[in-house]
């Protein structure tokens, strides 16, 4: 079951998650695989639940953070995990092939993320 980032928008002082497509996958926006993040919810979309992050931590030098994430979709409190999120232009040796992409990192994997127009 899908989780909506529409309750994030009803708590006070919390903005919605951004949505992002796999890179080169933009059929994703707006449809089941639709991936959510901010620095408070991880949602991979899909089958995926939705991940609150928590201790969040710098990564000196780096556009990167560091969370824990708790499971935190249908009442579940269970570790997710660490995740390391990473933010800016996909770099090539041509140059920059990106405006900005987002890189999830946890122990199931990598996801390389655009964010939907």
């Amino acid at each position: 079951m899908r989780a909506l980032a529409l309750p994030l928008c009803l708590l006070p002082g919390t903005a919605l998650a951004e949505a992002y497509h796999d890179l080169g996958r933009p059929e994703q926006c707006g449809a089941y695989a639709e991936a959510s993040y901010d620095r408070d919810t991880w949602f991979p979309g899909g089958e995926g639940g939705l991940i609150t992050l928590t201790d969040p931590q710098t990564v000196r030098g780096l556009n990167a953070m560091l969370f824990e994430g708790v499971i935190s979709e249908e009442g579940f409190s269970d570790p997710a995990g660490r995740i390391l999120a990473m933010r800016g232009p996909l770099a090539s040796v041509d140059g920059m092939s990106t405006d900005e992409v987002v890189i999830i990192m946890t122990d199931s994997g990598i996801r390389i993320l655009q964010r939907c127009p």
